[in-house]
């Protein structure tokens, strides 16, 4: 239980903070947006959907299915962002967020299962 609580707490503050930074226009941001490709509406989308994933996988520590499903949507977000650093050939530094947040959303939903 108490991992299942800290793992969850870490993917939901990671998703947490990159979810407002994009979401208020913070210039590091907006410069990770323009270096991706990304234009401002997907750029704020995304913010949005880290938010709900965030509100997601906290509600899953109370309702298992709906941890599990917010943490397989955050994986399958953070495989496109790994997708987009790959694809902007950014180095193992700037990539290695998205793979961690990967982990940690891996983590959460097998941890929240049942």
């Amino acid at each position: 239980m108490i991992a299942k609580i800290v793992v969850t707490a870490l993917l939901a503050a990671m998703l947490g903070f990159a979810g407002l930074i994009k979401i208020a226009g913070v210039q590091q941001s907006l410069t990770a947006r323009d270096h991706l490709g990304l234009n401002p509406v997907q750029w704020r989308t995304i913010g949005v959907l880290e938010l709900a994933a965030v509100a997601g996988v906290l509600v899953g520590l109370a309702w298992w299915p709906i941890g599990v499903a917010a943490a397989i949507g955050s994986a399958l977000l953070l495989l496109g962002a790994i997708g987009f650093h790959t694809r902007a050939s950014d180095s193992a530094g700037e990539t290695a967020p998205a793979v961690i947040g990967l982990g940690l959303a891996v983590a959460t939903a097998v941890l929240q299962f049942g």
